[in-house]
């Protein structure tokens, strides 16, 4: 078998355990296509994962690895992550700070950079802060509003 044969046989098998049922860790997707007679080093499945777009999201158990066709769009992930994570925004000068539970910076940032605003510069994640430098303060204050009304709906349906 082809090495591009094996890998699209292997990345279809990595799709349908995904759409099979949640799966946390790659060590549990390993375990998987084990089970199913292929085997996979770590960085071959990270590899895989990142090719296929899969994302790692936040889960009511932990986080788990959504493939690219169930992502919601741009919009719902902001307001799913803005209403789960985000605990505080300040808009100073051109930057909106973006505080949010440990570990949901990355998250929030992801969704923030997903709209592609055109106001927007670029965003740098911590663990819990996020800093997306807006292209002019009124740019700032303009994002800084988007954001909390997006809060606010992830707040209400959320």
């Amino acid at each position: 078998m082809s090495t591009a044969v094996a890998r699209a046989s292997r990345q279809s098998a990595i799709l349908e355990v995904l759409r099979s049922h949640p799966v946390q860790t790659q060590a549990q997707l390993a375990e998987e296509l084990h089970r199913r007679r292929i085997n996979a080093t770590q960085a071959t499945i990270s590899r895989d994962l990142r090719q296929l777009r899969v994302a790692r999201v936040p889960a009511a158990d932990g986080t788990r690895y959504l493939p690219p066709a169930e992502m919601p769009d741009a919009e719902a992930r902001l307001t799913a992550a803005l209403g789960s994570q985000l605990t505080n925004l300040e808009v100073v000068g051109s930057m909106v700070v973006l505080r949010t539970l440990s570990g949901g910076a990355q998250v929030v940032a992801a969704a923030v950079d997903g709209l592609a605003l055109s106001q927007v510069a670029g965003s740098v994640a911590g663990d819990d802060t996020v800093f997306v430098l807006a292209r002019s303060g009124g740019g700032a204050r303009s994002v800084g509003r988007r954001l909390l009304e997006a809060r606010e709906r992830g707040a209400r349906w959320g």
